[in-house]
Protein backbone atom coordinates (compact mmCIF):
# COMPACT_ATOMS: atom_id res chain seq x y z
CA UNK A 1 0.00 0.00 0.00
CA UNK A 2 1.26 3.46 -0.90
CA UNK A 3 2.16 5.84 2.00
CA UNK A 4 -0.62 8.30 1.09
CA UNK A 5 -3.24 5.56 0.95
CA UNK A 6 -1.95 4.18 4.23
CA UNK A 7 -2.23 7.56 5.93
CA UNK A 8 -5.76 8.12 4.60
CA UNK A 9 -6.87 4.74 5.99
CA UNK A 10 -5.36 5.60 9.38
CA UNK A 11 -6.90 9.08 9.36
CA UNK A 12 -10.39 7.81 8.50
CA UNK A 13 -10.14 5.12 11.19
CA UNK A 14 -8.88 7.67 13.72
CA UNK A 15 -11.69 10.10 12.90
CA UNK A 16 -14.29 7.34 13.23
CA UNK A 17 -12.93 6.26 16.63
CA UNK A 18 -12.70 9.84 17.87
CA UNK A 19 -16.21 10.72 16.67
CA UNK A 20 -17.71 7.70 18.41
CA UNK A 21 -15.89 8.67 21.61
CA UNK A 22 -17.14 12.28 21.52
CA UNK A 23 -20.69 11.18 20.70
CA UNK A 24 -20.55 8.91 23.75
CA UNK A 25 -19.27 11.79 25.91
CA UNK A 26 -21.99 14.07 24.56
CA UNK A 27 -24.67 11.56 25.55
CA UNK A 28 -23.20 10.92 29.01
CA UNK A 29 -22.07 14.41 30.03
CA UNK A 30 -24.20 16.75 27.84
CA UNK A 31 -21.14 18.41 26.28
CA UNK A 32 -21.81 20.92 23.53
CA UNK A 33 -21.90 19.75 19.91
CA UNK A 34 -19.17 22.27 19.07
CA UNK A 35 -16.57 19.87 20.47
CA UNK A 36 -17.39 17.46 17.65
CA UNK A 37 -16.03 20.12 15.28
CA UNK A 38 -13.08 21.33 17.38
CA UNK A 39 -11.54 18.80 19.76
CA UNK A 40 -12.72 15.76 17.79
CA UNK A 41 -10.86 16.46 14.51
CA UNK A 42 -7.80 17.69 16.43
CA UNK A 43 -7.57 14.43 18.39
CA UNK A 44 -8.13 12.38 15.21
CA UNK A 45 -5.50 14.20 13.12
CA UNK A 46 -2.81 14.20 15.83
CA UNK A 47 -3.39 10.51 16.56
CA UNK A 48 -3.26 9.59 12.88
CA UNK A 49 -0.01 11.47 12.27
CA UNK A 50 1.64 9.98 15.36
CA UNK A 51 0.72 6.40 14.48
CA UNK A 52 1.64 6.82 10.82
CA UNK A 53 5.08 8.27 11.59
CA UNK A 54 6.01 5.91 14.45
CA UNK A 55 4.59 2.53 13.31
CA UNK A 56 4.64 3.07 9.51
CA UNK A 57 2.22 0.18 8.80
CA UNK A 58 2.65 0.53 5.02
CA UNK A 59 6.20 -0.74 5.57
CA UNK A 60 5.92 -2.88 8.71
CA UNK A 61 2.58 -4.44 7.78
CA UNK A 62 1.45 -4.28 11.42
CA UNK A 63 -2.10 -3.16 10.70
CA UNK A 64 -3.78 -4.87 13.66
CA UNK A 65 -1.21 -3.41 16.06
CA UNK A 66 -1.67 -0.03 14.38
CA UNK A 67 -5.44 -0.14 14.96
CA UNK A 68 -5.08 -1.05 18.63
CA UNK A 69 -2.51 1.69 19.27
CA UNK A 70 -4.63 4.19 17.36
CA UNK A 71 -7.71 3.58 19.51
CA UNK A 72 -5.76 3.90 22.75
CA UNK A 73 -4.03 7.05 21.52
CA UNK A 74 -7.38 8.65 20.60
CA UNK A 75 -8.73 7.94 24.09
CA UNK A 76 -5.56 9.25 25.74
CA UNK A 77 -5.44 12.49 23.74
CA UNK A 78 -9.15 13.12 24.29
CA UNK A 79 -8.58 12.70 28.04
CA UNK A 80 -5.60 15.09 27.97
CA UNK A 81 -7.56 17.76 26.08
CA UNK A 82 -10.48 17.38 28.48
CA UNK A 83 -8.19 17.86 31.50
CA UNK A 84 -6.65 20.95 29.88
CA UNK A 85 -10.11 22.45 29.45
CA UNK A 86 -11.13 21.37 32.95
CA UNK A 87 -8.18 22.89 34.82
CA UNK A 88 -7.51 25.94 32.64
CA UNK A 89 -7.80 29.39 34.21
CA UNK A 90 -9.11 31.67 31.47
CA UNK A 91 -8.80 35.43 31.56
CA UNK A 92 -12.34 36.71 31.61
CA UNK A 93 -13.28 40.31 30.90
CA UNK A 94 -16.25 41.45 32.99
CA UNK A 95 -18.50 43.67 30.88
CA UNK A 96 -21.48 43.85 33.25
CA UNK A 97 -22.82 47.26 34.10
CA UNK A 98 -24.34 48.58 37.36
CA UNK A 99 -27.17 46.39 38.63
CA UNK A 100 -26.18 43.39 36.50
CA UNK A 101 -25.27 39.89 37.73
CA UNK A 102 -22.85 37.61 35.90
CA UNK A 103 -22.88 33.84 35.85
CA UNK A 104 -20.68 32.30 38.55
CA UNK A 105 -19.95 29.20 36.42
CA UNK A 106 -19.48 27.84 32.93
CA UNK A 107 -22.23 25.43 31.94
CA UNK A 108 -25.77 25.03 30.73
CA UNK A 109 -28.84 26.44 32.49
CA UNK A 110 -30.92 23.45 33.67
CA UNK A 111 -33.68 25.27 35.57
CA UNK A 112 -34.96 28.70 36.60
CA UNK A 113 -37.41 28.77 39.51
CA UNK A 114 -39.29 31.60 41.20
CA UNK A 115 -38.99 31.68 45.00
CA UNK A 116 -41.71 33.10 47.27
CA UNK A 117 -41.00 35.03 50.47
CA UNK A 118 -38.84 33.00 52.91
CA UNK A 119 -39.07 29.90 50.70
CA UNK A 120 -36.05 27.63 51.18
CA UNK A 121 -34.46 26.82 47.78
CA UNK A 122 -34.19 23.19 46.73
CA UNK A 123 -31.40 22.06 44.44
CA UNK A 124 -32.65 19.47 41.98
CA UNK A 125 -30.79 16.92 39.88
CA UNK A 126 -32.50 13.91 38.28
CA UNK A 127 -35.61 14.72 40.37
CA UNK A 128 -33.63 14.39 43.62
CA UNK A 129 -33.95 17.30 46.04
CA UNK A 130 -31.76 18.98 48.66
CA UNK A 131 -33.05 21.87 50.79
CA UNK A 132 -30.48 24.64 51.14
CA UNK A 133 -31.31 25.41 54.78
CA UNK A 134 -27.99 27.20 55.33
CA UNK A 135 -29.28 30.19 53.34
CA UNK A 136 -31.78 30.94 56.13
CA UNK A 137 -28.78 32.19 58.15
CA UNK A 138 -28.97 35.40 56.09
CA UNK A 139 -31.79 37.70 54.95
CA UNK A 140 -31.31 36.55 51.33
CA UNK A 141 -34.63 34.68 51.28
CA UNK A 142 -36.79 37.27 53.09
CA UNK A 143 -38.39 38.71 49.95
CA UNK A 144 -38.23 35.67 47.68
CA UNK A 145 -36.20 35.66 44.48
CA UNK A 146 -34.93 33.46 41.68
CA UNK A 147 -33.16 30.10 41.80
CA UNK A 148 -30.98 29.21 38.79
CA UNK A 149 -29.23 25.85 38.29
CA UNK A 150 -26.12 25.52 36.08
CA UNK A 151 -24.88 22.10 34.97
CA UNK A 152 -21.15 21.80 34.21
CA UNK A 153 -19.65 19.17 31.91
CA UNK A 154 -16.01 17.97 32.01
CA UNK A 155 -15.33 20.36 29.12
CA UNK A 156 -16.36 23.45 31.11
CA UNK A 157 -14.00 25.51 33.26
CA UNK A 158 -14.60 24.34 36.83
CA UNK A 159 -13.51 27.49 38.60
CA UNK A 160 -16.38 29.62 39.91
CA UNK A 161 -16.49 33.38 40.27
CA UNK A 162 -18.26 36.08 42.27
CA UNK A 163 -21.44 37.16 40.40
CA UNK A 164 -21.29 40.62 42.03
CA UNK A 165 -18.77 42.71 43.93
CA UNK A 166 -19.17 42.78 47.70
CA UNK A 167 -18.39 41.07 50.97
CA UNK A 168 -18.59 37.34 51.65
CA UNK A 169 -21.11 37.18 54.53
CA UNK A 170 -21.58 33.39 54.49
CA UNK A 171 -19.25 30.58 53.47
CA UNK A 172 -20.28 27.11 54.68
CA UNK A 173 -18.94 23.73 53.65
CA UNK A 174 -20.96 20.51 53.93
CA UNK A 175 -19.17 17.17 53.63
CA UNK A 176 -20.76 14.46 51.55
CA UNK A 177 -20.46 10.79 50.66
CA UNK A 178 -19.29 11.43 47.08
CA UNK A 179 -22.24 9.71 45.41
CA UNK A 180 -23.14 10.17 41.77
CA UNK A 181 -25.60 12.97 41.09
CA UNK A 182 -27.61 10.34 39.19
CA UNK A 183 -28.13 8.22 42.30
CA UNK A 184 -31.09 8.44 44.66
CA UNK A 185 -30.75 11.09 47.41
CA UNK A 186 -27.44 12.15 45.89
CA UNK A 187 -28.09 15.88 46.20
CA UNK A 188 -28.61 15.60 49.95
CA UNK A 189 -25.46 13.53 50.39
CA UNK A 190 -23.01 15.10 47.96
CA UNK A 191 -20.46 17.58 49.20
CA UNK A 192 -21.43 21.21 48.69
CA UNK A 193 -20.17 24.68 49.56
CA UNK A 194 -22.55 27.61 50.00
CA UNK A 195 -21.37 31.21 49.72
CA UNK A 196 -23.33 34.48 49.97
CA UNK A 197 -21.90 37.75 48.63
CA UNK A 198 -23.54 41.04 49.65
CA UNK A 199 -23.24 44.72 48.76
CA UNK A 200 -25.48 47.71 49.49
CA UNK A 201 -28.53 45.60 50.27
CA UNK A 202 -28.05 43.11 47.42
CA UNK A 203 -27.27 39.50 48.38
CA UNK A 204 -26.45 36.66 45.99
CA UNK A 205 -26.14 33.00 46.97
CA UNK A 206 -23.75 30.60 45.20
CA UNK A 207 -24.00 26.85 45.90
CA UNK A 208 -21.28 24.54 44.55
CA UNK A 209 -22.37 20.89 44.41
CA UNK A 210 -19.87 18.07 43.96
CA UNK A 211 -20.19 14.69 42.24
CA UNK A 212 -18.96 11.18 43.00
CA UNK A 213 -15.52 11.66 41.40
CA UNK A 214 -14.84 14.73 43.49
CA UNK A 215 -12.05 14.75 46.01
CA UNK A 216 -12.94 18.19 47.33
CA UNK A 217 -14.47 21.59 46.70
CA UNK A 218 -11.83 24.28 47.01
CA UNK A 219 -12.97 27.62 48.45
CA UNK A 220 -10.69 30.59 47.81
CA UNK A 221 -12.53 33.02 50.11
CA UNK A 222 -13.57 33.31 53.74
CA UNK A 223 -16.32 35.18 55.57
CA UNK A 224 -15.63 38.90 55.82
CA UNK A 225 -13.47 38.97 52.71
CA UNK A 226 -14.10 41.52 49.94
CA UNK A 227 -14.41 40.27 46.36
CA UNK A 228 -14.82 41.93 43.00
CA UNK A 229 -17.29 40.82 40.36
CA UNK A 230 -15.62 38.09 38.32
CA UNK A 231 -13.01 37.16 40.95
CA UNK A 232 -12.46 33.40 41.26
CA UNK A 233 -13.95 32.26 44.57
CA UNK A 234 -13.58 28.50 44.32
CA UNK A 235 -13.34 25.35 42.25
CA UNK A 236 -15.17 22.03 42.17
CA UNK A 237 -12.81 19.21 41.26
CA UNK A 238 -14.84 17.07 38.84
CA UNK A 239 -18.09 18.60 40.12
CA UNK A 240 -21.16 19.10 38.06
CA UNK A 241 -23.51 21.80 39.33
CA UNK A 242 -23.63 25.37 40.63
CA UNK A 243 -26.87 26.97 41.84
CA UNK A 244 -27.42 30.74 42.11
CA UNK A 245 -29.98 32.53 44.31
CA UNK A 246 -30.93 36.01 43.09
CA UNK A 247 -33.17 38.63 44.82
CA UNK A 248 -36.75 39.14 43.66
CA UNK A 249 -36.13 42.72 42.47
CA UNK A 250 -33.90 41.40 39.67
CA UNK A 251 -35.02 40.26 36.24
CA UNK A 252 -33.57 37.01 34.90
CA UNK A 253 -32.32 37.54 31.32
CA UNK A 254 -31.15 34.02 30.54
CA UNK A 255 -33.18 30.91 29.74
CA UNK A 256 -33.18 27.16 30.28
CA UNK A 257 -30.81 25.32 27.94
CA UNK A 258 -28.53 28.28 27.35
CA UNK A 259 -24.75 27.91 27.64
CA UNK A 260 -23.30 30.51 30.02
CA UNK A 261 -19.75 31.50 30.95
CA UNK A 262 -18.39 32.58 34.32
CA UNK A 263 -17.76 36.34 34.65
CA UNK A 264 -18.85 36.98 31.04
CA UNK A 265 -22.51 36.03 30.66
CA UNK A 266 -25.01 38.40 32.28
CA UNK A 267 -27.80 36.29 33.78
CA UNK A 268 -29.88 38.95 35.59
CA UNK A 269 -30.28 42.69 35.99
CA UNK A 270 -32.06 44.94 38.46
CA UNK A 271 -35.61 45.94 37.57
CA UNK A 272 -35.78 49.61 36.60
CA UNK A 273 -38.91 50.24 38.69
CA UNK A 274 -37.06 49.16 41.88
CA UNK A 275 -34.19 51.64 41.57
Amino acid sequence: MEPLQSFLVILITSLAASTLLYLFLRRKTRIGSRYLWSDNPAVAIISAFAVFIVIRPHISGKWLFTGIVLVFLVIFLAFVMTMIRFFRVPRRRVSAGPGQIVSPADGRIIYIKKLTEREVPESVKKQKVSRLEELTKTSLLNDGGWHIGINMTPFDVHKNCAPISGEVILNRHFSGKFLSLKDEASQSENERNTCVVANEGVKIGIVQIASRLVRRIDSYVSEGEKVKQGDWIGMIRFGSQVDVIIPADFRVITETGRQVYAAETIIAEKNEDTD
